[in-house]
């Protein structure tokens, strides 16, 4: 039998791949219903919403999640990570690194996927933000 920890960055790894080959229904199996996706600028979306992005808005050549750390308090996980991206968003470059944190929770005898939360693009330590530097001019 699988360990917790496998069961769950499992679910993680397949939320990627969805995103990668933009799978609009492989989202049904891994997102609760009363998901909430939250994307580095603020917007929020549920789940529908956050699948739709794949039906022109939202195409990835490259995504990947790199570095995840696990921590689980009963039946949900928190999964904090490194999403690395090459992406095309509304025609625009929107290609970066983003730190993410994943909630899932046990629905039965699986984890689903009830939130998403992007912050960055990552900066390499030293360095200033390019909205910061545009501030200060």
């Amino acid at each position: 039998m699988e360990t917790i920890t496998e069961d769950v960055l499992d679910v993680v790894n397949a939320w990627a791949a969805a995103e990668l080959e933009g799978d609009v229904e492989a989202y049904g199996a891994l997102l609760i219903d009363e998901f909430q996706g939250i994307g580095p600028v603020g917007f929020v979306l549920d789940k529908a919403r956050w699948a739709q992005r794949h039906l022109g808005d939202v195409v990835n050549e490259e995504f990947e999640i790199l570095e995840p750390h696990l921590r689980q308090y009963g039946d949900t996980a928190l999964v904090e990570a490194v999403q690395r991206q090459k992406t095309q968003a509304r025609g625009h470059d929107a290609s970066a690194s983003f730190r993410v944190l994943i909630v899932l929770v046990r629905d039965d005898d699986r984890w689903l996927i009830t939130n998403i939360q992007l912050s960055g693009p990552l900066i390499p330590p030293g360095d200033t933000a390019s909205w910061l530097r545009e501030q200060n001019r």
